[in-house]
């Protein structure tokens, strides 16, 4: 995993992790040394598939494209019905719950790497409040898009990933937020109505 995990009463630098709960921290090894990694649930390690309630010190979208199972957030619990696309904030607590076969990609960043896009942060804080969505249509194939470009733009690291990984989660971000997102220059398939997001229960 490219991270640690603080277990309760370990946390940051000594101080009490709080709740009894463990906390995970992003440790991003050379030669990228960003806030931010990206990789499949595999790549990232078994911590990304945590089965007990933990708290991080970053940002976590998952995309799920395949597996049973539950997420939970906040002591909410959501069917996994891949498609799917999840938000977890700074502090939120959260685990998988009797998941078998989880497939998808993990994306974890600091508020640092925020930096060109601060408003983006709110808009976060914004998503995380309806964490958990089932993806349908284009809203799927979109995702799946972003999310493969992200992966690749990283795993490359080619002159310029930086500001071409702060676009492209910006854009993520932003669309998500919206709800019903479009990219007219990605070619939309014929006899497909607008994107839908189809909410969780």
């Amino acid at each position: 995993m490219r991270g640690t995990t603080v277990l309760p009463g370990k946390g940051n630098n000594g101080e009490p992790a709080g709740e009894g709960m463990p906390m995970h921290r992003l440790e991003v090894p050379m030669p990228n040394a960003l806030p931010f990694a990206i990789g499949t649930f595999d790549t990232i390690g078994p911590m990304s598939r945590a089965p007990f309630p933990h708290r991080h010190t970053f940002h976590e979208i998952v995309h799920v494209t395949g597996g049973a199972g539950r997420h939970v957030v906040d002591l909410t619990g959501f069917a996994l019905r891949p498609p799917n696309l999840g938000f977890i904030a700074p502090g939120q607590v959260h685990h998988w719950q009797d998941v078998t076969g989880l497939e998808g990609h993990v994306i974890l960043f600091t508020d640092d790497f925020l930096l060109d896009h601060p408003a983006d942060r709110e808009v976060l804080r914004g998503l995380t409040r309806r964490s958990w969505l089932d993806l349908s249509g284009d809203a799927a194939e979109w995702t799946a898009r972003l999310v493969a470009e992200l992966d690749g733009e990283y795993r490359t690291g080619a002159e310029g990933f930086r500001s071409v990984l702060r676009a492209l989660l910006h854009v993520l971000v932003v669309l998500r937020s919206r709800g019903c997102p479009r990219i007219s220059r990605w070619p939309r398939r014929r006899g497909r109505g607008p994107a839908r997001w189809r909410r969780s229960s």
